[in-house]
């Protein structure tokens, strides 16, 4: 991203995510999904290492975008399948430990890439960078699902308990192709286009409780992009020292790292909360602290505030991974997972840009901090609407 320009970088971090229902799509026809994992592990390598040969920015975003764009998304959500069949219990820890990641990275990566640019130049960098990301081939090749899901699995799933997503799970869409559909038959090119539509499961797009918790997140994930791009650049325009801005991230990283395993370490102690209530509390953690965040101006002060702006986040995107995961059967999660990263990829684009254009009018960034404030107050309302519609269809079972 170092030679590309911001507006966009914007647009190269989010092609993954765009790309949300073809992945879909692929991960329901394809018989295997450590062959996605592996196929996306060489892409996203390759995008790297041909980017460290490009000449023109033009080039560098071909490659990022594309090749890496397509191999993140090939990566991520069948991983996320993948895990959802794997772990029934524990559900909640398992999700916890691999968003552990995003923190992690955000402390790590930044530090990481400085003084490899400093050492080798951004060629090199990209490199060594395409070296790190080829080992999620290895980690493709590692992968196991079951092959079906048991008879108690299905039962077991079919009702949630209260204190894990307040929701019962619908079996709709069970007639969707999958990759041991029509074997040992040649389909014709118009079914075989039929096939992939359907796939995608847009069915989804009709679901009620689906539509108020991806809109609900939507106004996360634009607060979330908008706030990623531009936390050093506020904080220097704050007064804070480039080196006393660089620090944000990492403050913002331990907070987030904090909120991820809040609730499930809460879970095991008497304190343990409805997952809807955590959304709630980490909705209302970010609209104080993006409003406070708007005014002040200490460095420490900034770090504290920050840091509970990482903590709302982690709290909501944990609490929001659980709730996902009982929205509908596991077989449907990835399309679920894939429609949100579609719809909040363009959310975060849109973050970034208007945040950006505020800057631009205004010549802070206090009155984007204070949009992200109303956004959060919006999002508490839409959640509260998928919570009273899950009651209402519990009481209806």
């Amino acid at each position: 991203m170092w030679a590309i320009p911001r507006g966009k970088s914007m647009h190269v971090t989010h092609m993954g995510t765009i790309l949300g229902p073809i992945v879909a799509s692929i991960d329901r026809l394809v018989s295997s999904r450590r062959s996605v994992v592996i196929v996306g592990g060489v892409m996203g390598s390759a995008g790297f290492i041909i980017g460290s040969q490009s000449t023109t920015v033009l080039q560098l975003t071909f490659s990022i975008a594309i090749l890496s764009g397509i191999g993140k998304a090939l990566s991520i959500f069948p991983c996320n399948g993948a895990l959802a069949s794997c772990f029934t219990d524990n559900y909640s820890d398992a999700i916890a430990l691999v968003g552990s990641s995003i923190p992690i990275s955000m402390i790590v990566y930044g530090p990481l890439t400085q003084i490899l640019l400093d050492t080798y130049g951004w060629r090199g960098t990209m490199l060594i960078m395409g070296g790190i990301t080829s080992n999620l081939v290895v980690c493709g090749a590692l992968l196991k699902t079951p092959a079906v899901a048991s008879p108690t699995d299905t039962e077991q799933y079919q009702q949630v308990p209260n204190d894990a997503a307040n929701g019962d799970i619908s079996t709709e869409g069970d007639d969707i192709p999958c990759a041991k559909s029509h074997h040992g038959k040649c389909l014709t090119i118009k079914e075989n286009i039929q096939r992939v539509f359907i796939s995608m499961d847009f069915k989804l797009l009709a679901n009620t409780r689906f539509i108020f918790l991806t809109a609900a997140m939507s106004g996360y994930d634009f607060c979330f992009a908008g706030w990623i791009v531009y936390m050093v650049s506020h904080g220097i325009f704050q007064g804070l020292s480039s080196y006393q801005a660089s620090l944000l991230p990492t403050s913002f990283g331990i907070g987030y790292f904090i909120g991820k395993f809040a609730a499930p370490l809460l879970d095991r102690t008497r304190f343990k909360l409805h997952t809807c209530t955590w959304v709630y509390l980490g909705c209302v953690l970010m609209c104080a602290s993006y409003l406070t965040e708007a005014f002040i101006v200490p460095f420490h002060v900034q770090m504290i505030v920050t840091g509970f702006i990482g903590i709302g986040q982690g709290i909501t995107s944990q609490s929001h991974d659980v709730l996902v995961r009982f929205l509908t059967s596991v077989d449907r999660l990835v399309a679920v997972l894939c429609w949100q990263a579609l719809i909040g990829g363009f959310c975060g684009i849109g973050g970034g840009l208007l945040t950006g254009l505020i800057y631009e009018w205004t010549g802070s960034f206090q009155g984007a901090l204070i949009m992200y404030s109303g956004i959060m107050l919006i999002s508490i309302l839409l959640f509260f609407i998928y919570e009273q519609i899950t009651k209402r269809e519990q009481d209806q079972c």
